[in-house]
């Protein structure tokens, strides 16, 4: 078990004891806040590496890494965390739900995202860092914002900083709430609270189609994006094989200027400066080169827009021009008014149904809806 000298007392949590003293303790809480650490950096496909959690003042961090099955580990948290009712404070959560659904079968309820809180407040500095500051007065280091947290055993100023996303957030949380609720803004507030628990999966692994949001790939001419789909495909077998991300395996724009220089030996190869990690994989990516010079494969599907309807983009434009007066007229963000996908929806199906817009909510259908019916019109 790491020890943090100086550092608030905490329990390292690595078997099935452990983790049934936490769910103990969750259960009879009256709120809990989290946080977690994953290693997207690192690895072809992302693990949750670390979960921290403060549960009514005690604090807990939780090692998935030490079990084969994460899922089955953490499984005697699930009832908790979904307990709706059961207070559950996170700061700019959507990742945080996406990768608990994903690796652990727990969606998580009852939250309160203090991000989405400060900028409904209109904070201009809405990351965990500047709210604790302002909140407590206190700076945190940035140190290990890019650290590997596969890393074990973990360095000792590391686990402070995981700790401290838990520490101070409850004061985080306390000051938010109030200011809420002064500001009369909780309903707005839960609504984005639940986009915040529908938060998806994040979709891993190769898609194809994402070779159109190369920069730099129009500049290519027909047979040379051929090519460049062909190391595209290439560069993901090899970093699944090396266990690391692509785009850090090498970048789109060496990717671009690989494809644009052609290279045809292991001399023109390394002129391109892919970096040695690549070295082992040469005769492979020349052959995949030659392959596609004689043979180049077929493009993807190109992801399809409908063209804009020019009645839903006069309905948006008259969405956005109120919404704007209207949060000048309250002093009050956009959001506060009007969610971009609740405006989204209103554009593009109109407002015959308004219960059904995501993200709009009972209390601004009471203040908007008669307005919202007529700019949908």
């Amino acid at each position: 078990m790491p020890d943090l000298q100086g550092r608030p007392d905490f329990q390292w949590i690595d078997d099935d004891a452990g983790i049934a003293t936490v769910a103990a303790a969750m259960a009879a809480a009256s709120w809990v806040a989290l946080d977690s650490e994953s290693n997207s950096m690192f690895v072809y496909q992302e693990r949750v590496c670390l979960v921290q959690l403060n549960v009514d003042g005690k604090l807990y961090v939780i090692d998935p890494l030490v079990s084969d099955d994460p899922k089955a580990f953490l499984a005697p948290l699930k009832v908790v965390l979904e307990d709706a009712d059961k207070p559950c404070f996170l700061h700019g959560g959507e990742y945080d739900v996406a990768c608990f659904k994903r690796e652990f079968d727990i969606s998580l309820r009852g939250v309160f995202d203090s991000q989405q809180a400060a900028s409904f407040l209109g904070w201009e500095r809405s990351g965990y860092g500047s709210v604790v500051e302002v909140v407590c007065g206190v700076r945190l280091a940035k140190a290990h914002s890019q650290y590997n947290w596969a890393t074990r055993p973990l360095a000792q100023d590391a686990l402070g900083y995981a700790l401290d996303d838990v520490v101070y957030l409850p004061r985080v949380v306390g000051q938010l709430e109030a200011e809420i609720a002064s500001a009369d803004l909780e309903d707005e507030l839960a609504e984005a609270n639940r986009a915040v628990m529908d938060s998806p999966i994040h979709v891993g692994g190769f898609q194809a189609e994402k070779i159109y949001r190369v920069k730099g790939m129009r500049t290519l001419d027909s047979n040379g994006q051929r090519r460049l789909f062909a190391v595209y495909q290439w560069r993901d077998e090899c970093a699944r094989e090396l266990d690391f991300p692509p785009g850090r395996l090498f970048n789109d724009r060496a990717m671009v200027k690989l494809v644009q220089v052609d290279p045809k030996n292991s001399n023109e190869l390394r002129r391109v400066g892919l970096g040695g990690r690549l070295n082992r994989f040469s005769d492979s990516l020349l052959k995949t080169l030659q392959q596609a010079r004689e043979n180049p494969p077929a493009m993807p599907s190109v992801p399809q827009k409908s063209p804009p309807d020019p009645a839903e983009k006069a309905c948006g434009e008259r969405l956005k021009k109120w919404r704007r007066k209207e949060a000048e007229r309250r002093d009050v963000p956009l959001q506060v008014v009007l969610p971009a996908r609740a405006l989204a929806t209103l554009q593009s199906n109109g407002a015959g149904n308004l219960e059904d817009v995501p993200q709009l909510g009972k209390k601004r259908i009471a203040l908007y809806g008669d307005e919202l019916r007529r700019l949908c019109g």
